[in-house]
């Protein structure tokens, strides 16, 4: 993973061809907001975790990871953008073992979540309250 601009408080970077280790994902998050606490770090690390698998397993390259923590600070905005735009996300079911499960997590540790479609990509993006 390369960085290609930080903003102020956080990080925007290309995501390589194959995807991140989760151990890679981790330490990425954990040194972008050093100063949030475990518990609030594990759930930005699952919501990230689940936006970045979905880019892998559901779309096509170019990948493209931001973690962002707005000015009012109370929350951590994960966006994933990928190059294909008509691959909306499902939420997916609980009565599936295998897999579909990643947007039910997200919905239930983010305060909000949701798309963006552009013309040439699409952003699926997550809010996780820090308090």
């Amino acid at each position: 993973m390369s960085t290609v601009d930080v903003p102020r408080d956080g990080v925007d970077l290309d995501l390589p061809d194959a995807p991140p280790s989760p151990a890679s994902l981790s330490g990425l998050v954990a040194g972008t907001f050093p100063e949030i606490g475990d518990d609030r770090l594990v759930d930005i690390l699952v919501v990230a975790g689940q936006l970045v698998g979905n880019a892998y397993r559901h779309a096509r390259a170019p990948r493209r990871l931001r973690l962002v923590r707005p000015d009012d600070g109370d929350v951590v905005r994960v966006e994933v953008d990928d190059a294909s735009p008509s691959r909306l996300p499902v939420l997916g079911r609980l009565d599936t073992p295998a897999h579909g499960r990643g947007l039910l997590m997200v919905n239930r540790l983010s305060v909000n979540w949701g798309h963006r479609p552009r013309p040439d990509h699409k952003t699926v993006w997550a809010e996780v309250r820090l308090a």
